[in-house]
């Protein structure tokens, strides 16, 4: 393994699995096809650590926005308690589904620091694992992995761009 692909690729896996809506599929796919499958299964493990050192992250942002929001906001968010939340959170970490339904639960009812990010880790690493295992089946190039990240990051700037414009269409009809 690379020690330059590593240093690149564990600052990015931190980074797609916090806040910012850049996929890290993508990311994983594209070091991986340049290992080999063991290097590749390493590659899987790292990410899905970084993946819990980001929920980590993203918990600690949460509990200081929760103290910080007003309880009426608070009430329209997700209420996942207990068992519920882990499990939701393994399941929303395994499958595609979008994860900031998750941070919008953790901003309602901060879990607990410990098991938060290690469920967020296990429920990624399966995920990975087979990510890394079919990719190369598909018989795509490993170039082609980059499309991806464009397409996506190039997806999630304009969902940005739409929700900002929403925010901003009420206040200037409120002018008019």
């Amino acid at each position: 393994m690379n020690w330059l692909d590593l240093i690149v690729f564990v600052p990015l896996a931190v980074l797609c699995n916090t806040v910012l809506p850049v996929p890290f599929d993508p990311v994983l796919i594209y070091f991986a096809s340049r290992q080999t499958p063991g290097s590749a299964g390493v590659l899987a493990v790292a990410g899905s650590i970084c993946a819990g050192l980001a929920a980590a992250a993203d918990l600690t942002m949460c509990r200081q926005l929760h103290r910080r929001t007003k309880e009426k906001w608070l009430r329209l968010l997700p209420l996942w308690k207990g068992r519920r939340f882990y499990v939701l959170t393994f399941l929303f970490a395994l499958l595609p589904l979008p994860f900031s339904v998750v941070r919008l639960a953790v901003l309602r009812h901060p879990p607990k620091m410990v098991p938060y990010p290690i469920t967020v880790a296990m429920g990624r690493l399966p995920r990975y694992l087979l990510t890394i295992s079919l990719w190369p089946n598909l018989g795509l190039p490993p170039s082609s992995c980059i499309v991806l990240l464009g397409l996506g990051a190039a997806y999630a700037g304009i969902q940005s761009l739409r929700s900002r414009s929403r925010q901003e269409l009420p206040a200037e009809s409120k002018l008019s």
